[in-house]
């Protein structure tokens, strides 16, 4: 049930459709985005979805891993794709907390998406 909300606000972003934003996040949501930015309230998350809508175009929000902590909290593993001025992706972990089946707060964090290997030892 809890992956199947935090799937579908995923998606909410891809389709560029919130109609139903109100029915998945409490009133008092706090949300921390990977880069610093906070937004508490609903009215607050509102406002930076309208804006995001303005100059952003996500191509591709997919959850990797979903791992249960409690009964309240769960932690995402995601990929994100998105295109301003230029396209981009990075991966990322979410810790998501629930209240009465609604989520109360996302912190997120980021990590580079291509990797590498600085270290490996080749064929001899």
């Amino acid at each position: 049930m809890r992956e199947d909300i935090v799937s579908n606000y995923f998606k909410m972003w891809v389709d560029r459709d919130f109609t139903n934003l109100d029915n998945i996040f409490c009133d008092r949501i706090y949300y921390r985005e990977c880069y610093g930015a906070t937004y508490v309230g609903l009215d607050e998350i509102h406002m930076w979805i309208n804006d995001m809508l303005l100059k952003q175009t996500v191509l591709k929000w997919e959850i990797k891993n979903c791992y249960n902590l409690d009964n309240s909290t769960i932690f995402v593993e995601w990929i994100f794709q998105a295109k301003e001025a230029n396209t981009y992706v990075f991966d990322g972990i979410s810790t998501i907390k629930f209240h009465n089946n609604k989520i109360i707060s996302i912190e997120e964090y980021e990590t580079k998406h291509n990797t590498f290997r600085p270290y490996k030892i080749q064929n001899r």
